[in-house]
Protein backbone atom coordinates (compact mmCIF):
# COMPACT_ATOMS: atom_id res chain seq x y z
CA UNK A 1 0.00 0.00 0.00
CA UNK A 2 1.40 3.75 -0.54
CA UNK A 3 2.15 5.75 2.52
CA UNK A 4 -0.54 7.25 4.06
CA UNK A 5 -3.40 5.22 2.60
CA UNK A 6 -5.72 3.13 4.88
CA UNK A 7 -5.85 -0.62 3.59
CA UNK A 8 -8.68 -1.24 0.69
CA UNK A 9 -12.11 -1.80 2.78
CA UNK A 10 -13.71 -4.60 1.25
CA UNK A 11 -15.64 -3.46 -1.28
CA UNK A 12 -12.79 -1.41 -3.07
CA UNK A 13 -12.77 1.75 -1.63
CA UNK A 14 -9.75 3.62 -0.57
CA UNK A 15 -9.46 6.38 2.01
CA UNK A 16 -6.14 8.38 2.09
CA UNK A 17 -5.53 10.43 4.95
CA UNK A 18 -5.44 13.54 3.08
CA UNK A 19 -9.17 12.83 2.16
CA UNK A 20 -9.70 12.38 5.81
CA UNK A 21 -8.21 15.75 6.61
CA UNK A 22 -10.44 17.61 3.40
CA UNK A 23 -13.44 15.95 4.71
CA UNK A 24 -12.91 16.96 8.18
CA UNK A 25 -11.91 20.42 7.78
CA UNK A 26 -15.46 21.47 6.77
CA UNK A 27 -16.91 20.12 9.84
CA UNK A 28 -14.32 20.97 12.12
CA UNK A 29 -14.82 24.88 10.54
CA UNK A 30 -18.72 24.41 11.56
CA UNK A 31 -18.04 23.35 14.70
CA UNK A 32 -15.72 26.13 15.72
CA UNK A 33 -18.48 28.17 14.76
CA UNK A 34 -21.05 26.63 16.64
CA UNK A 35 -18.67 26.59 19.29
CA UNK A 36 -18.32 30.60 19.25
CA UNK A 37 -22.09 31.28 18.97
CA UNK A 38 -22.75 29.17 21.94
CA UNK A 39 -19.81 30.32 24.21
CA UNK A 40 -21.94 33.41 25.48
CA UNK A 41 -24.48 32.51 28.55
CA UNK A 42 -28.38 32.42 27.37
CA UNK A 43 -30.08 31.30 23.68
CA UNK A 44 -28.25 32.37 20.53
CA UNK A 45 -29.64 34.72 18.47
CA UNK A 46 -30.01 32.52 15.69
CA UNK A 47 -33.18 32.58 12.65
CA UNK A 48 -33.99 28.85 13.89
CA UNK A 49 -33.12 27.06 17.60
CA UNK A 50 -34.89 23.71 16.30
CA UNK A 51 -32.39 23.96 12.71
CA UNK A 52 -29.56 24.76 15.09
CA UNK A 53 -30.01 21.60 17.44
CA UNK A 54 -30.69 19.75 14.13
CA UNK A 55 -27.24 20.92 12.71
CA UNK A 56 -25.38 20.31 15.54
CA UNK A 57 -26.86 16.78 15.81
CA UNK A 58 -26.02 16.27 12.30
CA UNK A 59 -22.43 17.34 13.20
CA UNK A 60 -21.89 14.92 16.01
CA UNK A 61 -23.54 12.31 13.57
CA UNK A 62 -20.78 13.19 10.83
CA UNK A 63 -18.08 12.79 12.95
CA UNK A 64 -19.37 9.65 14.49
CA UNK A 65 -19.33 8.05 10.75
CA UNK A 66 -15.75 9.45 10.48
CA UNK A 67 -14.90 7.73 13.36
CA UNK A 68 -14.29 10.81 15.45
CA UNK A 69 -15.92 10.50 18.73
CA UNK A 70 -13.96 13.19 20.70
CA UNK A 71 -15.05 15.60 18.39
CA UNK A 72 -18.68 13.74 18.15
CA UNK A 73 -18.36 14.30 21.81
CA UNK A 74 -17.29 17.40 21.71
CA UNK A 75 -20.45 18.54 19.16
CA UNK A 76 -22.91 16.43 21.48
CA UNK A 77 -21.79 18.53 24.67
CA UNK A 78 -22.85 21.98 22.34
CA UNK A 79 -25.66 20.78 21.64
CA UNK A 80 -26.49 19.60 25.76
CA UNK A 81 -25.76 23.27 26.46
CA UNK A 82 -28.43 24.94 23.61
CA UNK A 83 -31.41 22.07 24.87
CA UNK A 84 -31.00 23.26 28.26
CA UNK A 85 -31.00 26.73 27.62
CA UNK A 86 -34.07 26.35 25.66
CA UNK A 87 -35.44 24.28 27.81
CA UNK A 88 -35.79 21.15 25.77
CA UNK A 89 -35.89 18.06 28.56
CA UNK A 90 -36.29 15.72 25.38
CA UNK A 91 -33.89 17.07 23.66
CA UNK A 92 -31.50 17.30 26.71
CA UNK A 93 -32.01 13.40 27.40
CA UNK A 94 -31.52 12.09 24.04
CA UNK A 95 -28.43 14.11 24.03
CA UNK A 96 -27.70 12.48 27.02
CA UNK A 97 -28.18 8.60 25.74
CA UNK A 98 -25.67 9.52 22.60
CA UNK A 99 -23.35 10.82 25.09
CA UNK A 100 -23.51 7.62 27.21
CA UNK A 101 -23.55 5.62 23.86
CA UNK A 102 -20.10 7.54 22.48
CA UNK A 103 -18.47 7.18 25.99
CA UNK A 104 -19.29 3.19 25.94
CA UNK A 105 -17.92 2.95 22.48
CA UNK A 106 -14.69 5.03 24.01
CA UNK A 107 -14.53 1.97 26.66
CA UNK A 108 -15.19 4.72 29.71
CA UNK A 109 -18.22 3.02 31.29
CA UNK A 110 -17.94 5.36 34.45
CA UNK A 111 -18.11 8.45 32.47
CA UNK A 112 -20.83 7.32 31.06
CA UNK A 113 -23.01 6.52 34.02
CA UNK A 114 -22.38 9.62 35.40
Amino acid sequence: DPEGERPEAPDGIRCSLSSDRALSKPLDEAFSLWKKLLENPGIPEVRSPEQTVSSLQLLAALYQLQGKPIQALESLLLLLSLCRRLGDRLGAAECLCQLSRTLLQLQCPAQAQV
